[in-house]
């Protein structure tokens, strides 16, 4: 299958700076080439996959960065609530906080 003109998607243009050259007033000035939406586009999603690549990765080996919180089930507060209204005693109801 024969290859198209126009750039691929692994292949890159590489801007430069133009050169000046003194002596030789005839050349054509070289402007450098910005990158179109699109090309920003890609980049930006690119990068955006690769970091939560990253991420996934070094959570995998070191655990998550922030801790996580435990949260007391609703049913267990109920049941120290009515535990609390029975006996009015915080060492009987103890085992509901726990």
């Amino acid at each position: 299958m024969p290859r198209s003109s126009s750039p691929s998607f692994h292949e890159k243009k590489i801007v430069t700076m133009p050169i000046r050259i003194k002596d030789n007033k005839n050349l054509p000035a070289i402007t450098p080439q910005r990158p179109s939406f699109l090309q920003t586009m890609k980049e930006g999603v690119a990068l955006g996959i690769g970091s939560s690549i990253g991420h996934r990765v070094v959570g995998a080996f070191m655990g998550p960065s922030s801790p996580i919180k435990e949260h007391v089930p609703s049913l267990m507060t109920r049941e120290y609530e009515k535990c609390m209204e029975e006996y009015d005693d915080k060492a009987v109801c103890e085992k509901y906080i726990k």
